[in-house]
C-alpha cells in the first residue's frame, strides 16, 4: 500500500515539475548510462568469484532551478555464478532500480561541473537456481524502497549544450528479510553516460 502511495506521489510530482518545466521553456533532459555495479552481498560475491558485473539504464532529468533538477531512471544488473561445474549448477542474480531523487550540479575550472546526487531506490531482486538435475526455481526478495547517494563529474560536448557527458559513483541501500534471500542487496556503482537535451 505504502509503494503503490509513494509511486503515485512521484507520478503526481514529475506530472507537475514536466508541465512547469515546459511553461518556461526549460530543457528536457534524457539520460542514458552504462558501468560497472558492485553488488554488496558478500555470499553471492563468494560464490561467483567475481566483484563486478554490467549495469545499464536510462531515465530523465527535469529542472527545478538552474542547478537543481529532480531526476527519475531504471537500470538493471544481471550476475551469473556457476556453482558445480560437473552438475551444470548455476545461480543468477537479477535486479533492478527504480531511482527518484535530486540532482545538484555546481560549476568548476574547465566547463566541469560537480553532480551531487541522493533519493528514493525502489528495487526488485531475484536468484534463479538451476541445475542439469533439478527444474529452474527463482526465489523473489520483498520489494522494498531505499535510498541511493552519489557524486559526480560532467562536461558539455558541444558549445551549444545540447549534449553532455557525466561520470558518477553512487551507493544503493537495500536490504532482504526474506529469509531465503536474506541479505545486502545494494551496491555501488560507477557508470558513464550522456545527457541530451532536448528543448
Amino acid at each position: 500500500m505504502k509503494q503503490k502511495r509513494f509511486f503515485h506521489i512521484v507520478a503526481f510530482w514529475l506530472m507537475f515539475v514536466s508541465t512547469n518545466s515546459i511553461a518556461q521553456e526549460q530543457p528536457f533532459i534524457f539520460t542514458l548510462y552504462g558501468g560497472l555495479f558492485f553488488p554488496s552481498n558478500a555470499k553471492f560475491k563468494q560464490i561467483s568469484q567475481s566483484s563486478s558485473d554490467l549495469i545499464w539504464g536510462g531515465g530523465i532529468c527535469l529542472p527545478l532551478k538552474p542547478a537543481l533538477f529532480i531526476t527519475g531512471d531504471i537500470s538493471y544488473f544481471r550476475m551469473k555464478a556457476l556453482v558445480d561445474a560437473q552438475l551444470d549448477s548455476l545461480i543468477v542474480l537479477n535486479e533492478s532500480f527504480i531511482h527518484v531523487g535530486i540532482l545538484n550540479k555546481q560549476p568548476l575550472a574547465a566547463k566541469f561541473s560537480l553532480r551531487l546526487a541522493s533519493g528514493l531506490s525502489y528495487s526488485t531482486v531475484n536468484l534463479k537456481l538451476s541445475s542439469a538435475q533439478t527444474s529452474e526455481r527463482t526465489i523473489d526478495a520483498e520489494k522494498r524502497l531505499g535510498y541511493y547517494f552519489g557524486i559526480g563529474i560532467e562536461q558539455p560536448l558541444d558549445v551549444e549544450y545540447r549534449t553532455a557527458m557525466f561520470a558518477d559513483v553512487l551507493y544503493d541501500y537495500r536490504r532482504s528479510e526474506n529469509k531465503e534471500i536474506y541479505g545486502d542487496y545494494g551496491g555501488l556503482r560507477i557508470v558513464l553516460g550522456v545527457h541530451l537535451f532536448l528543448f
